[in-house]
């Protein structure tokens, strides 16, 4: 793995992988989620809520709390919405932290080696958490009055807490870390752009999740 991160087809290749998360991440706000996005209104922050209410009672009045129109809503932010959504930031982070690892050397090139992962960890941990929340909102939708599965509202909160582990404690860490020892090593202006770019997507993964999440609780 390291060969490849060092040689000049792995650079270009890392540069394509982040380019194309992109692009489906672009895809999935503007042109999947966006028509659900505008049913959810200001209340679209209640997904995470959703994510996190890990019993089924909290997750039924959660979801029956939205109008017939809000429910088809959420169902579909999460598939294919959030699916696109997941693989976008996941192909992200996975392309700029192996860019990253290029501008390192020995053991923290290792390291980032591995941690190039976590956001694909989170993509697969995403996907997992939405098939169990789009099975609770469908059935709902169909069956108001049915009695949620209780695995279903707690293996989406595991996936969920799982994948905020990753994405937004585990990556971000690595990644300030990693431009640390970085700044060290290569300071040259396609690596500073690289840096640049990883600090500010993971602000990203960082700030939203918090805000949302302190407001569940």
């Amino acid at each position: 793995m390291q060969m490849w991160i060092r040689s000049p087809r792995g650079g270009r290749a890392l540069s394509a992988i982040a380019l194309s998360g992109v692009i489906i991440f672009a895809l999935a706000i503007g042109v999947l989620m966006a028509p659900y996005q505008a049913a959810m209104g200001d209340r679209i922050s209640e997904m995470t809520c959703l994510q996190l209410a890990f019993t089924a009672e909290r997750a039924s009045r959660l979801i029956m709390s939205f109008a017939p129109d809000g429910q088809a809503a959420m169902a579909g932010l999460l598939i294919p919405g959030d699916l696109g959504l997941a693989w976008g930031y996941g192909l992200l982070l996975f392309g700029l932290v192996g860019l990253l690892a290029r501008r390192l050397d020995g053991g923290w090139q290792r390291a980032a080696a591995i941690a190039m992962w976590f956001p694909i960890a989170a993509s697969v941990l995403d996907c997992i958490e939405d098939v169990f929340l789009y099975s609770m909102v469908t059935q709902l939708i169909a069956s108001p009055g049915a009695e949620l599965n209780a695995a279903a509202p707690l293996l989406a909160g595991i996936s969920a807490t799982l994948k905020y582990l990753a994405l937004s404690v585990l990556t971000p860490g690595f990644a300030v870390a990693g431009i640390v020892q970085g700044l060290r090593v290569d300071r040259s202006s396609g690596a500073l752009v690289v840096y640049a770019l990883l600090l500010l997507t993971c602000y990203g993964m960082v700030a939203r999740p918090l805000q949302t999440i302190l407001a569940c609780f």
